[in-house]
């Protein structure tokens, strides 16, 4: 069964000289023990699909179910990590793990405990009292990662989150939410990443979406039928890299891959 369906989703935005559309007719499932990346050019909207599968944005036309109901307000079954950390600068890093938990309302014992096991899970024990600009970037993003998985959402959403990174403190991360994530223990159910790094997509995804220019629609669902851990430098990781970069500056028609079996979770 499908945690999330995008049915025929388009988006349109007013401004002075009439409206924009951001993208027309885009649908994909996302299911139990996915993982999703959707890549596509710059500004044809892959940020603000985002924001409207949490329910953050409405579609201007199509519909978006999690788990069979319609997504008409805020998901709190879902939690998004985002490019600028978006940490708040006046509280320590323990306090801005607990801030989502207790707008749940939960005991403070319990706060405690959930905040003590993603600190340690996300590797930030020794930190819990530090603030974010005592932190590197990899560290803050850590924090938000923490947050996110704090309230342990059936969806993880993630905006670029690796983006702001040096190369070597990205990659670690990435090996790392792969680990959270193949882990049963522990939240989510599935992840949906949005990306412009095509490697990064094809790394860590089991299926790719890639989007068309703006007004964009759906190129291509590329499965990523590869074992984990990935090699970058393999001829099948290469070939599907040139496959996706084709598809986004070409422009190509509608196309979907044979589907792949799932390799990890």
């Amino acid at each position: 069964m499908a945690l999330i369906r995008v049915e025929h989703v388009d988006k349109t935005f007013p401004s002075r000289h009439g409206s924009i559309t951001i993208m027309q007719d885009i649908s994909f499932d996302v299911k139990d023990s996915d993982f999703l990346a959707i890549v596509g050019p710059s500004g044809c909207g892959k940020s603000t699909l985002l924001r409207l599968i949490q329910g953050l944005d409405h579609p201007t036309a199509g519909r978006i179910e999690f788990r069979d109901r319609p997504v008409d307000r805020v998901c709190m079954q879902m939690a998004m990590v985002f490019q600028s950390f978006a940490l708040y600068p006046w509280l320590t890093v323990a306090q801005n793990v607990a801030f989502g938990i207790e707008a749940l309302g939960w005991p403070k014992e319990r706060i405690a405990a959930q905040v003590e096991r993603y600190v340690s899970v996300t590797g930030l024990d020794g930190f819990q009292e530090a603030y974010p600009r005592e932190l590197s970037g990899g560290m803050r993003q850590r924090v938000g990662l923490a947050r996110a998985l704090a309230v342990e959402p059936a969806v993880l959403l993630m905006d670029e989150p690796f983006s702001a990174l040096d190369a070597l403190t990205a990659e670690s991360l990435r090996e790392e939410v792969i680990q959270l994530w193949s882990d049963p223990q522990l939240p989510p159910e599935a992840v949906v990443l949005v990306t412009h790094n095509i490697e990064e997509a094809i790394q860590l995804a089991d299926r790719v979406v890639v989007m068309s220019r703006r007004p964009a629609h759906l190129l291509a669902e590329v499965p990523i039928d590869l074992p984990r851990p990935r090699d970058r430098k393999s001829p099948a990781f290469y070939d599907l890299t040139d496959r996706v970069y084709s598809l986004i500056t070409e422009g190509g028609g509608p196309t979907t891959a044979p589907a792949g079996a799932k390799t990890a979770h």
